[in-house]
């Protein structure tokens, strides 16, 4: 116990001490954690008791929906309204940083700099050899299995598909031994999320639409990636058109037997069955992405993080108040792991009761089986809109009949119109 205190003395004194603001001083925060039911209890609980411990400094929350905020700070960055700080999240964070408006956090780590952090949440982050913003919840997404679905297909829950023709295989032992359940979820929407969501996918096929300066779209990895999508769709093992989310209500029924999600997915079954870390662990696990032709698992986090903008007058109580979320044992253990059921982008959990709350099976797999495989999505400028032409293609394969080759040159041919 004692080396876990000094670790955890060890990892907040990296961060710089802080420094009371003389005078009152108000910070605006956009972000969309307050305006959604389920995380603004937390957020604002996070919000009051900040305040409490600096009560010179104020938080002026800013609610916008997860669907706006990047247009909106966009525009507010060029019309030189900036907030002083905001929630980001995946290609957002990178359209921000190419504004050139978001504050390099560098100066403000301390003696540990980012080796507090583990690599895998500072992934995309550093850009030009700066970090462009501070990882908040670190939420990497993986296959999720029920135990006792494979069960009842008479497949082995202690070894859950390694490989795609693995997963195929165990599919079709459900559909034939447990038809009226789900077979996999995965989201087909057709918005830059699911693009991201698609991208590990693709990359176990090899496939890169974006790659070769945007003409990656016809190739043979990309034809093997929406062919075996489509047949998900014709074995009737996928429900085409449907988010990440529309799957977690099947879940906590126990009517599907893989989804791809994230961590918080274990929040939202125990939220709606009351049940317990074992009751959770007895029911379901989570192993990598099933290895594909390139013989890897990838994944992406969907995780978020916190930027400061350079127009902000008081970017040191801003680092304050961002660090306090991200890295104190209050912000962890009271809003990452309660309200966003996530990691923490810390290497070492800073004190021994969060430690003690990791130590669960569901959670070491996520920590030490599937963080390994955390891979960047080629973020920036071209990604949004090619998401949208690949997108589109997807749903093609995975509802209509159109030949392959068709599709791929359909979503060049519309990703070359951007």
């Amino acid at each position: 116990m004692f080396n876990r205190l000094i670790f955890a003395a060890a990892v907040l004194a990296s961060f710089p001490v802080a420094v009371h603001a003389q005078a009152p001083v108000t910070l605006t925060f956009a972000n969309w954690a307050d305006a959604e039911a389920a995380t603004r209890p937390g957020i604002q609980a996070a919000i009051h008791e900040f305040e409490r411990i600096h009560p010179n400094i104020k938080i002026e929350s800013q609610a916008i929906s997860v669907s706006e905020i990047a247009r909106q700070l966009v525009l507010r960055v060029r019309s030189g309204n900036p907030p002083d700080m905001a929630e980001l999240q995946g290609n957002d964070t990178i359209l921000l940083a190419l504004t050139g408006k978001l504050e390099p956090l560098d100066p403000y780590l301390g003696a540990g700099g980012t080796s507090v952090f583990t690599p895998q949440a500072l992934n995309g982050l550093v850009r030009d050899g700066k970090l462009i913003a501070l990882p908040w919840t670190v939420s990497p997404v993986a296959l999720w299995y029920n135990k006792d679905i494979m069960k009842k297909a008479g497949l082995d829950p202690n070894h859950p598909p390694a490989t795609l023709d693995e997963l195929m295989a165990d599919l079709a032992a459900i559909k034939k031994a447990v038809p009226d359940v789900a077979g996999i979820g995965i989201d087909t929407t057709n918005r830059v999320f699911s693009m991201t969501a698609n991208w590990p996918w693709m990359q176990t096929f090899g496939a890169d639409p974006i790659a070769d300066d945007g003409k990656g779209a016809v190739s043979p990895a990309m034809t093997a990636y929406l062919s075996w999508m489509r047949s998900l769709a014709q074995n009737g093992y996928l429900q085409p058109g449907q988010k990440m989310g529309d799957f977690r209500p099947l879940a906590a029924q126990n009517k599907i037997a893989f989804t791809y999600d994230a961590v918080l997915l274990k929040g939202v079954i125990q939220s709606l069955n009351h049940i317990s870390d074992a009751e959770l662990d007895a029911h379901w696990g989570v192993t990598p992405l099933p290895a594909g032709p390139t013989g890897k698992s990838f994944t992406f986090d969907s995780g978020h993080n916190l930027g400061i903008f350079s127009g902000s007058q008081h970017k040191k109580e801003a680092w304050e108040f961002i660090s306090f979320l991200a890295t104190s044992p209050w912000g962890i253990e009271n809003y990452t792991m309660k309200y966003e059921t996530s990691l923490s982008p810390l290497k070492k959990a800073p004190s021994e009761a969060l430690e003690k709350s990791l130590d669960t099976p569901l959670l070491q797999a996520f920590i030490t089986k599937v963080m390994p495989t955390l891979s960047g999505a080629p973020f920036g400028a071209k990604f949004a809109p090619a998401s949208t032409a690949v997108m589109a293609g997807v749903q093609q394969a995975v509802t209509g009949t159109m030949p392959i080759a068709d599709i791929e040159k359909s979503i060049q041919q519309n990703m070359d119109k951007d």
